[in-house]
């Protein structure tokens, strides 16, 4: 091959590979990072609303952490906060064997009971009018869970162990004030037998309640049960993170109908919808993506509205000069769309628009310490591609060894500034298809090698 042909061949070799080559995407703004413990190895930084203005996909795609020299580093962004377990706990409860005449019918529990002023049962006996029960007949029992509000999900009956088998069925019964019972549970059964080693024990029922006193009404007792003590598991309601609120910016209105819209993609799970004083009204609340937000929308039309909430309450007064008004509205999921829509569906019409509040817990982004310090978190890019970081096996395996409720060390945010700006948020135009173009030259140059080198051979070939 000549040398011409040959560089020409590889010149246009080099520039198929170059060009296959994507640039890293740009992001609108930045902010450093100050990590609260050199060595920790992974850390977790709150994200505020300053971050989730600047974001542009719904998945948080485009908030990442980068080192010193501007590479990515293992991070995983997530939206919103995940709500806490409940804690549950095991208590010990208050309990009194009640006289078997005790229980006249199951709408009063007929005895005497003192109770202290805060409502604790100290004594339990029967009115002296009572006949005498039965020595083999079966024991009812009342328990009192004391002042404790938090929901019992499980009681338990523990028992005098033998070797004897029990089977026994007791209707469960709950009140507040010991004059009105609920029916809790219409066989509770507890049983235990052994055989050859083996045992089979059945000494709890689920339950889902906040009365504090229970009864227990013997229906069918085999076997000679005598407890050693009431416990109750107890489930108290995980603690709400903390609220953010943002009122969002009225941009229409008319014909009973407001339009509102957010600057960011904030994870919306609250809705308040604030009347003028003295009013009422029900409202339908729906939501929309913008066209631009996602390269799946831009340059398409305007998305349609998504149906929130329907018939929602929501009311003001002003009573003796203070204001009150009607709850928030709290969503199972997030909703991350920046457009809210409110139609008034009932009530009379409003002299001045209602503002929209939404509240929303704060998420975070968790990333390792990998390269260079110091640290920047970087967000807002229509180019950013989806996060292939798979930090969850390591978190699941630290939470399993530190406990569930570990976190990673704390990391703060830095005042913001602008990066790529603006530009960040246009989607790079399609890229020419620069490797068909080279392909096609190799190809071309290839057959004018070809042809040459045959035109070559013939004109050298002797005549005859």
């Amino acid at each position: 091959m000549k040398p011409n042909a040959r560089g020409l061949v590889i010149t246009a070799l080099a520039l198929l590979f170059l060009t296959g080559a994507q640039a890293p995407p740009q992001f609108a703004r930045q902010w450093p990072i100050s990590l609260s413990r050199p060595d920790a190895g992974a850390y977790r930084i709150a994200l505020d609303a300053d971050v989730y203005a600047a974001t542009y996909w719904r998945d948080l795609r485009d908030v990442q952490v980068i080192d010193a020299d501007g590479k990515p580093v293992a991070s995983t962004a997530y939206a919103a906060a995940t709500p806490a377990a409940d804690s549950k706990r095991q208590v010990a409860l208050h309990w009194f064997a009640l006289p078997a005449t005790a229980t006249v019918d199951s709408s009063d529990l007929a005895l005497m009971v003192e109770r202290t002023t805060d409502g604790t049962v100290v004594s339990v006996h029967a009115p002296t009018a009572f006949p005498a029960a039965s020595s083999n007949a079966p024991t009812p029992w009342l328990i009192d869970r004391g002042s404790d509000k938090d929901t019992l999900t499980r009681l338990i009956v523990d028992w005098a162990d033998s070797d004897a088998a029990l089977d026994a069925s007791y209707r469960l019964e709950g009140s507040d004030d010991l004059r009105n019972w609920e029916l809790l549970d219409p066989q509770l059964h507890l049983l235990q037998l052994r055989n050859q080693g083996q045992q089979l024990r059945m000494d709890s029922v689920r339950l889902d309640t906040s009365l504090r006193y229970l009864r227990m009404i013997p229906m069918k007792v085999q076997g000679a049960l005598v407890p050693t003590g009431f416990r109750g598991e107890v489930s108290a309601p995980a603690i709400d993170a903390d609220w953010q609120w943002i009122n969002a910016s009225l941009t229409a209105a008319g014909n009973q109908e407001f339009s509102y819209a957010l600057r960011g993609r904030f994870p919306i799970q609250r809705v308040d919808v604030v009347m003028p004083g003295n009013s009422s009204a029900r409202w339908s609340v729906s939501s929309r993506d913008t066209a631009v937000s996602g390269s799946s929308m831009s340059g398409s039309a305007q998305p349609r509205w998504q149906a929130r909430i329907d018939n929602l309450a929501s009311w003001s007064l002003e009573e003796a000069g203070k204001p009150l008004h009607s709850a928030p509205v709290t969503f199972d999921e997030a909703v991350t769309d920046p457009q809210w829509k409110l139609h008034q569906d009932s009530g009379a019409p409003l002299a001045t628009a209602p503002v929209l509040r939404l509240g929303y817990r704060s998420g975070s982004v968790i990333f390792l310490a990998q390269g260079r310090a110091p640290y920047r978190l970087v967000a807002g890019s229509a180019d950013a591609t989806a996060n292939t970081a798979a930090l969850e096996p390591l978190l699941d395996d630290l939470r399993a060894r530190h406990g569930q409720q570990w976190q990673p060390a704390s990391a703060t945010l830095g005042a913001g500034a602008d990066l790529a700006g603006a530009a960040a948020y246009q989607p790079a135009p399609k890229p020419r298809d620069w490797k068909s173009l080279t392909l096609w030259a190799v190809l071309v140059v290839g057959a004018l090698l070809v042809g040459g080198l045959s035109l070559s051979l013939l004109r050298g070939k002797p005549t005859a």
